[in-house]
């Protein structure tokens, strides 16, 4: 009897475990989030109303050019601090557990983001290739946002004057890789990975990528709210996967994600 006793209060510990790490993971993305709203938030706010004001005050006495320079400025902010709300916004989503986990067609889900960013792809005369994608259990919403977010990295961040080249893969995980990704044991994983010929980063920034607002290149040269992959992440640690990229400056990228086949029926703390 006592033996049982053990195992069960180790089970009840581990599980405990696994609770109080997924709440400090919450605390620490609300502490990003409060410091996003007190700062990052209210910097092209304060612009807005800075350059409002000088309009006001010059309207009067200087040429209509003067006063749309400024309203050009307060277009580009307000435009910006509607994309940083609406991916934020995206990120809060996610915490919600209201969405089904179902079958879900990887390569369907990459022939609709393929739609969506085909002006881009004629424009850079972008070449991308495809091996087979998985099937899946997954919220297909977010393998939307997943597949679309890592594919716009690969188009933005392609080296000036060469061709973007953007390579597709997947192939099963074995036991000794997830292992050492440290995943659950019991699952059955595909790794896709999303390789590029673009600038690349250093290796040694591969896990600052993955925080919100953290940037490794600056806002003029490259769009975007530096939530992107932040939003990756949170999306395969929803489906109890992981992501990692590896890279070398100028030689391009590659990110991997790795999810399982079937999502684990959850054991629920009685």
């Amino acid at each position: 009897a006592n033996f049982l006793d053990i195992t069960e209060l180790k089970d009840y510990q581990e599980e405990l475990q696994k609770k109080v790490d997924l709440l400090q993971a919450t605390n620490s993305e609300l502490e990003q989030f409060a410091y996003v709203a007190s700062h990052d938030l209210q910097e092209p706010l304060r612009k807005i109303k800075t350059y409002a004001s000088l309009i006001e005050d010059q309207l009067s006495d200087i040429a209509t050019t003067f006063a749309e320079n400024y309203l050009g400025k307060v277009i580009q902010s307000a435009d910006r601090m509607s994309i940083l709300i609406g991916d934020l916004l995206n990120m809060s989503h996610l915490n919600k557990d209201s969405q089904a986990f179902i079958q879900t067609d990887l390569k369907l889900t990459l022939q609709n983001v393929l739609i969506d960013f085909e002006l881009i792809i004629k424009e850079k005369n972008a070449v991308i290739t495809c091996g087979e994608l998985p099937l899946i259990e997954a919220i297909p919403l977010q393998m939307n946002q997943l597949v679309y977010n890592l594919v716009n990295n690969a188009l933005k961040f392609a080296t000036t004057g060469s061709t973007p080249v953007i390579n597709i893969t997947t192939q099963l995980v074995d036991k000794v890789e997830a292992e050492n990704l440290n995943l659950p044991k019991q699952l059955s994983y595909y790794k896709i990975s999303v390789q590029d010929n673009g600038i690349g980063f250093e290796q040694q920034y591969a896990e600052k990528i993955f925080v919100i607002f953290q940037r490794l290149n600056s806002r003029v040269d490259y769009s975007g709210s530096g939530i992107g992959l932040a939003l990756c992440k949170k999306i395969v640690l929803n489906h109890h996967g992981t992501i990692y990229a590896e890279s070398r400056l100028g030689e391009g990228a590659t990110f991997h994600f790795v999810l399982p086949i079937k999502q684990p029926v959850e054991k629920q703390l009685s």
